[in-house]
């Protein structure tokens, strides 16, 4: 009877430092949406300025560094022109707001106005990932939105 008290002690305590090394909860994401989306133009004119914002949230659980590219393309999904690109760094549960200004230059019937951005890891591995932690094979290194526009 010694002999099983003593191995379930040791079993249960295996156990439980197994358990201790497992993060829980953890989900690593970004957010990445628009500003006020139900403002958003829909029907806009060729040559006529607009604007609109959109948010990046950092979730990682690490520093990040996110590159974007926002472009417009047909309804073939054919590349029209690029709008803006550029980087930004953001720290753990930060967040920044980019304001955006766009024209078509030539008439065109229906457009997608779409943001993609990429993540940037920076070489780095966040505490959790030092514990039992496998990759999700599901997990987006690229997000993108975006939305569409008539000419009027």
């Amino acid at each position: 009877m010694k002999y099983v008290i003593t191995s379930a002690i040791i079993i249960l305590t295996i156990f439980l430092l197994v358990l201790t090394q497992i993060p829980l909860g953890i989900e690593p994401l970004t957010e990445l949406y628009f500003e006020n989306h139900t403002s958003l133009q829909t029907d806009i004119l060729t040559k006529t300025e607009y604007n609109f914002s959109f948010t990046i949230h950092n979730l990682e659980y690490q520093n990040m560094r996110y590159y974007y590219n926002i472009s417009a393309f047909d309804t073939n999904n054919e590349f029209l022109f690029e709008i803006s690109s550029g980087n930004v760094f953001l720290k753990d549960n930060e967040t920044i707001t980019l304001f955006e200004k766009y024209k078509f230059p030539k008439g065109f019937e229906r457009a997608k106005v779409s943001i993609i951005i990429d993540k940037d890891h920076l070489n780095l591995v966040p505490d959790f990932k030092k514990k039992l932690w496998w990759p999700d094979p599901n997990y987006p290194n690229k997000i993108d939105i975006h939305f569409w526009v008539n000419e009027i």
